[in-house]
């Protein structure tokens, strides 16, 4: 764990040095300091204040500190984003990244800071004291039950900060910032008042009927959030949402109404403001009858400082703003021409054109790795699809899916027709002799327990680990057996299914039941037993295997990222990257490499978790990784330095590092030789390439990597 950093001033950060921090988007320069540890005065506050919001990060008791100091006011002119402050403030955070501030700050088990906002409402009156003007602040926290704040600690953040401001001790009033956690509040007000803390909620702060917090323009699928529902994860690029309050973080969106007041800060606002793209209250937007009459239907949007113009838009208008606007990608490419089922000890990267950046990167993998620390597998090439759905007749419903116009401006519509082409993929036929061909390369491949060993069809599609865009999470992978095809049943368990790993699984699921018996508010538990139960006693077939990988093509969110980005539907194929399925692994981890966060050595970055928990779509939220960095320094023993847990695995016992010692040493040599082959001959155009690595650890305990491609996350 980092040990809190030591504070060189009394009170105040350092003046503004950098002029790179220190400019503002219109090229003006920011005055005040980085951050106060006290407000005593309105000089002080509007000094870090960003349209009348500070943000803070405050001590939490009994807890490790961030930083020795009570509080932290960030100039939130120059600071929007609590973890950018953190990073370019404290040298010891520099390398910090989103996920770890979210440990750090949102997070129960973790919390090192509280971190919120404070907001200057000259208008609203005290609900205790009844005089006009308060300092609102929000306790930011995430969303699941188990994240809601207790009265004591509410308690103790509100003397934390009116200790921390003395300005604003009389006129602090909490206010909830998610509706999870209104939920929660609203019967502990009277307890809450009893212990000192003042309690207002987002209705309560309505003094307009309109008012802009990023102004802008765009076109979308107005879609309605009914009042009191949490807003969904699922929306993106081409959606204007109607909702009762703004979710503190989404995925990009093309806009967004609220009918409550929202924090200028919020992670949403910042978002849609650094893309010019609309974001405002609209107090009555629930019966405001351009709403109920769009509803659903694709829609222009422009919001000013004092007016919304919601107005029923064309495809012809939407496609034409929104090729303007899009991202640059670049053509996908593609080679039908190559039939074969090539295997990994070939393929390089320059296959990628007939079987996807995924699998002739493992070719690459194989070609610089160990055997112990490679996958050995084979490619199913784009043609294979492409034939598939040619035998099926399918390419025809693809066109008319294409064409049909209602496809572009109404996303249910979108959606069920997407739904129905999946199905004709999930029935279809494989074309004559794909499937005997594809049982003699597994035998060949795998050796004579192919049949019954899993086997894992991992989607590498050629819109996917580009230069520009990685299309992570878009498509699925799915695992098969071949003896399931051949017992002439559909009857199970599957006949890959050993005795130790059926024990694993039951010993698995006797847990997360008596987890679920003991937390019935942890919602996600109800979907891992149910999967556990079908890995028992269902079938998993390769034919089903492979047509379920090919119709990901097809998922809605997939289409509408290609849509956004402008890549051309008919112009993507499926292509399949084929190797053994990692059963009962002692972890999974995902390593990024070569950071420059400063002017110090390289950093690599691993995240882990133990079992099947999994990182990159993990199943289980409640439990968090453990974050491991390292700097990549040639003269130190094993070119590693500083090496530290930054955040331990809640799942470790004891919080014991993942990764021992000698382990870890023989996780930075794999990683380094990777880096540097690939930024020499698979990547040499990404100019200080950064990589994403994925681990296993198997249950024999070896460091096996299956996954490695352009980093490209942008952390705020």
């Amino acid at each position: 764990m980092l040990a809190p950093l030591a504070l060189a001033g009394c009170g105040a950060g350092n003046a503004a040095g950098d002029a790179g921090l220190d400019a503002s988007t219109d090229g003006a320069v920011i005055e005040g300091p980085d951050y106060l540890e006290q407000l005593d005065t309105v000089a002080q506050y509007d000094s870090l204040a960003a349209d009348g919001t500070v943000k803070y990060l405050a001590r939490v008791d009994g807890r490790e500190p961030l930083v020795d100091a009570d509080c932290l006011f960030q100039n939130s002119r120059r600071f929007p984003f609590h973890a950018q402050f953190l990073r370019r403030v404290f040298p010891a955070y520099s390398d910090l990244s989103f996920d770890t501030y979210v440990e750090f700050v949102l997070r129960q088990t973790t919390r090192r800071a509280w971190g919120g906002a404070l907001e200057w409402r000259p208008r609203i009156t005290h609900p205790l004291s009844g005089q006009a003007g308060i300092y609102v602040y929000y306790a930011y926290q995430e969303r699941e039950p188990d994240e809601n704040l207790s009265v004591a600690q509410l308690v103790e953040l509100d003397r934390r900060l009116k200790a921390c401001a003395p300005i604003a001790a009389s006129k602090l009033v909490f206010v909830p910032s998610v509706l999870e956690q209104e939920v929660h509040v609203r019967p502990l007000v009277p307890e809450l008042n009893a212990a000192g803390v003042a309690v207002r909620f987002p209705a309560d702060l309505i003094e307009r009927d309109y008012e802009a917090y990023s102004v802008g323009e765009s076109y979308g699928y107005l879609h309605v959030i009914p009042a009191g529902t949490t807003v969904p994860v699922d929306y993106g690029s081409r959606d204007v949402l109607v909702v009762e309050g703004a979710p503190p973080d989404i995925s990009t969106l093309a806009g967004l109404i609220s009918t409550l007041p929202q924090s200028s800060l919020s992670h949403t606002n910042l978002r849609l403001r650094e893309r010019g793209l609309p974001n405002v209250l609209l107090a009555g937007a629930y019966t405001d009858s351009r709403v109920r009459n769009l509803e659903d239907r694709l829609v222009h949007v422009v919001a000013t400082e004092t007016e919304l113009t919601l107005t029923s838009a064309t495809l012809a208008e939407a496609e034409a703003y929104w090729e303007a606007h899009r991202p640059v990608v670049g053509p996908v490419m593609s080679d039908l021409s190559v039939t074969a089922l090539e295997g990994m000890d070939t393929l390089t990267h320059e296959d990628a054109i007939a079987y996807g950046a995924k699998a002739a990167n493992l070719g690459e993998l194989h070609a610089i790795l160990p055997a112990a620390n490679r996958v050995e597998g084979f490619g199913i090439p784009f043609s294979a699809y492409r034939d598939f759905i040619a035998h099926n007749g399918l390419d025809a419903d693809i066109t008319a899916l294409l064409a049909d116009p209602r496809v572009g401006t109404d996303r249910a519509y979108r959606d069920e027709a997407l739904d129905d082409l999946r199905k004709g993929i999930r029935d279809g036929a494989f074309q004559p002799g794909f499937f005997a061909a594809l049982d003699a390369r597994l035998r060949a491949v795998f050796g004579p327990n192919a049949a019954t060993t899993f086997i894992r069809f991992r989607s590498s599609t050629n819109a996917e680990d580009l230069d520009a865009f990685s299309g992570a999470g878009l498509y699925d992978s799915k695992t098969g057996c071949l003896a399931d095809d051949l017992d002439a049943d559909t009857v199970g368990p599957s006949h890959c299914l050993s005795a130790e790993h059926r024990t694993f699984i039951e010993a698995e699921l006797a847990r997360r039941r008596a987890e679920q018996t003991a937390h019935p508010e942890r919602w996600w538990v109800a979907d891992i037993i149910a999967d556990l139960e079908d890995d028992l006693t269902d079938e998993k077939t390769v034919a089903d295997a492979v047509r379920k990988v090919w119709r990901s093509l097809w998922n809605l969110r997939a289409y509408d990222e290609r849509e956004y980005y402008g890549i051309p539907h008919t112009d993507v194929f499926m292509g399949i990257a084929v190797q053994p399925t990692f059963v009962m692994e002692r972890m999974e981890s995902v390593a990024v490499t070569h950071l420059r966060p400063d002017a110090g050595d390289p950093l690599y970055r691993v995240v882990s978790q133990l079992g099947e928990v999994g990182i990159v779509r993990p199943i289980d939220p409640g439990a968090v990784p453990e974050t491991l960095t390292f700097r990549r320094t040639p003269a130190a023993p094993n070119g590693m330095s500083d090496v530290r847990v930054v955040i331990p695995s809640s799942l470790s016992p004891g919080a014991q590092p993942l990764y021992d010692t000698a382990a870890q040493a023989q996780l930075g040599a794999l990683l380094f030789t990777v880096h540097d082959h690939f930024a020499a001959n698979v990547y040499p155009q990404l100019t200080d390439l950064r990589l994403d690595v994925e681990i296993e650890v198997t249950s024999d305990g070896r460091i096996v990597l299956k996954q490695a491609r352009p980093y490209l996350a942008v952390e705020p």
